[in-house]
């Protein structure tokens, strides 16, 4: 596949990002790097995966996007299987929190679910603390499969979250959570 090519009326086409350097290309548009992060993700999820790959002209300053959509990942304890979405972005225009691009993708998922780690701008689901060690969180070195697990147990957490709440006024989650926002403005 090669790099993305830009049509010559995009806006922004061979210009610049403040402090990003245009070089033509992206990560998510050459095969190696799709290849990359999609490897076991055929093997173990069939056709259930499909890939895109396009530029957002209504909004230019994304540029380039690459999405996986999964048609519907089974949850534990879900009556029907649950679609999702990776979107990544070549010049995001959310907070990667200081992370490269491809290590904080959007991930979206039964949208409008009532949950406490979810994007407040967006929906998107909050999988991991951006300023763990790389050994603790997903990065882009590891495959798509390892972070459709997060996504799969994120969402069951939610439902059991959702479930105590319910039951006892106070949602237990699961997994190991930390405090939202940066460390810098909840020290002050």
């Amino acid at each position: 596949m090669g790099s993305l090519t830009l049509p010559r009326h995009a806006p922004n086409a061979g210009a610049s990002r403040p402090g990003v350097p245009w070089t033509g290309s992206w990560y998510g548009a050459t095969l190696a790097w799709q290849l990359l992060i999609e490897r076991g993700l055929r093997a173990e999820h069939h056709g259930d995966v499909t890939r895109r790959l396009g530029v957002d002209l209504t909004v230019p300053e994304t540029l380039g996007w690459l999405e996986y959509r999964h048609a519907g990942l089974f949850v534990p304890g879900r009556d029907e299987a649950v679609p999702v979405t990776v979107r990544f972005y070549e010049w995001p225009l959310y907070s990667t929190f200081g992370l490269r691009p491809q290590d904080y993708p959007r991930i979206f998922a039964a949208p409008g679910a009532e949950s406490p780690h979810r994007m407040p701008d967006d929906d998107a689901l909050c999988l991991y603390f951006p300023w763990h060690d790389p050994e603790r969180r997903w990065t882009s070195q590891d495959p798509l499969l390892m972070l459709l697990n997060l996504v799969r147990d994120h969402l069951f957490f939610e439902q059991w979250w959702r479930r105590t709440r319910s039951e006892t006024g106070a949602g237990v989650w699961l997994g190991a959570e930390e405090p939202h926002g940066s460390p810098r403005r909840r020290a002050s």
